[in-house]
């Protein structure tokens, strides 16, 4: 499924941030640099804290630099995109990032035998409202091509959100049988304050948008999980990522791209597509 082209002003930003973000990951300013500060917080409290979050900045770095080589191959679609599996997944990516993050968990849910797996792409510099309703017309889009009744989102990160503003509010609710979230600032995250665009506002704490969410009901035919990670730097804790009357499945030892190419997490995923 080929979604509609962006504006070149999109792609040429979208080509800075990318640029940015590789940098940041390439020199280890992400993620040593949030990791430690998370470790400093910790060192009080838990004395096997900073130990576990070294280790976790190591594989997050590794991982990172791997998805970010990876980025240009988010131009020719994921495998699994021919799949014939009970429904049609749409894995949505975080703020700065491409469908390419994807690919360590597309593989596995290729060798599952789901799918097909499809990634919908979209401007992260800007209302997550907006998002959500290009999420809305690209699921119509898959449901008139495939002929499936439903489609199962997967959305990590800022995605997360996106995927839950069109279930919760966007009327994607029994649309979606599906909706998992991976590392996603529900709750908003303080590092949003440091990007560009709309983020910064709508994922910061105590944000109108956030606030809309939380008191938006519960969807009632599409099954909710959400996955975090206690070692998650750029969604740190249960302040950010959790939601009140949803399935959660909780790590210690994942950042926040680690969460993509885990094993574990992909075994977690598949068994609830499964359903």
């Amino acid at each position: 499924m080929r979604q509609k082209s962006h504006h070149p002003r999109h792609l040429l930003w979208r080509g800075v941030i990318a640029a940015l973000s590789d940098a940041a990951m390439a020199t280890g300013i992400y993620p040593l640099v949030p990791h430690a500060a998370m470790a400093a917080s910790r060192r009080r409290k838990d004395r096997d804290g900073p130990p576990r979050q070294l280790r976790a900045a190591l594989r997050e770095w590794g991982v990172a630099v791997a998805l970010s080589a990876a980025r240009p191959t988010g131009f020719l679609g994921l495998p699994g995109k021919h799949g014939h599996g009970p429904r049609p997944i749409i894995v949505v990516h975080g703020y700065a990032m491409n469908r390419a993050n994807f690919l360590p968990l597309a593989l596995r849910l290729r060798r599952a035998g789901l799918g097909p797996v499809l990634g919908f792409e979209y401007w992260t510099l800007g209302k997550t409202a907006s998002a959500a309703r290009g999420l809305a017309r690209y699921v119509d889009a898959v449901r008139a091509a495939t002929g499936a009744a439903q489609v199962d989102v997967i959305g990590h990160s800022m995605g997360g959100v996106v995927g839950r503003y069109f279930v919760q509010l966007g009327g994607g609710d029994g649309v979606v049988a599906n909706l998992i979230t991976i590392g996603a600032p529900h709750a908003g995250t303080d590092v949003s304050a440091i990007g560009l665009g709309r983020p910064t506002k709508e994922l910061f704490f105590g944000s109108t948008l956030l606030a809309r969410l939380r008191a938006a009901p519960l969807p009632t035919r599409t099954r909710w999980t959400v996955i975090w990670s206690r070692s998650d730097a750029l969604v740190p804790g249960a302040r950010q990522a959790r939601v009140a009357g949803v399935e959660e499945i909780v790590y210690d030892d994942l950042g926040h791209l680690s969460l993509l190419a885990s094993r574990r997490v992909a075994d977690e995923v598949i068994a609830r597509l499964r359903q």
